[in-house]
């Protein structure tokens, strides 16, 4: 991919399961300048506690979760994905459960440049074009990888 956020977007439509991760949350209400510090900084303390437990992370996914009111990111939750079946009896990080269900995914170059203006992108042109609805009740998420974000906005 280039780092053209004009590019035609990657989205496909898919029905995924729910499942649990834990999460340490970033509040941006109060932040100044780039917020990529802090939600980089909650990224090494969710895996340096993912790694103290035993998770796996080549196994586990590392999931973003943004929180937006009005249109502004005020917080993030940086999360590792749990085992299925794992038991972690430990309150230090939240724990959540992401509900399952048809979603849209986006795939994109993990690129700031590219990213917002794609996601935007998303709302306003590609989702109304192909009457998508938005699913106020479930969250989107964001799952990293080295060279990839994938997007996944929950449709009804």
């Amino acid at each position: 991919m280039s780092a053209d956020p004009q590019q035609f977007l990657h989205v496909t439509i898919q029905d995924l399961p729910p499942f649990r991760v834990a999460c340490f949350f970033c509040n941006l209400q109060l932040a100044t300048g780039q917020y990529s510090n802090q939600i980089q900084q909650g990224f090494r303390q969710i895996k340096s506690w993912a790694l103290q437990r035993g998770l796996d992370l080549t196994r586990q996914r590392i999931i973003g979760i943004p929180h937006v009111r009005d249109g502004q990111l005020t917080g993030y939750d940086c999360c590792v994905e749990l085992p299925e079946n794992g038991v972690i009896d430990d309150h230090s990080f939240q724990m959540k459960r992401a509900p399952g269900g048809r979603y849209a995914v986006l795939l994109l170059e993990k690129n700031s440049a590219v990213i917002g203006e794609a996601i935007g992108r998303f709302f306003t042109e590609y989702a109304p074009a192909h009457h998508l609805v938005v699913d106020p009740q479930r969250f989107s998420y964001e799952v990293y990888d080295e060279t990839f974000m994938t997007y996944f906005v929950p449709i009804t």
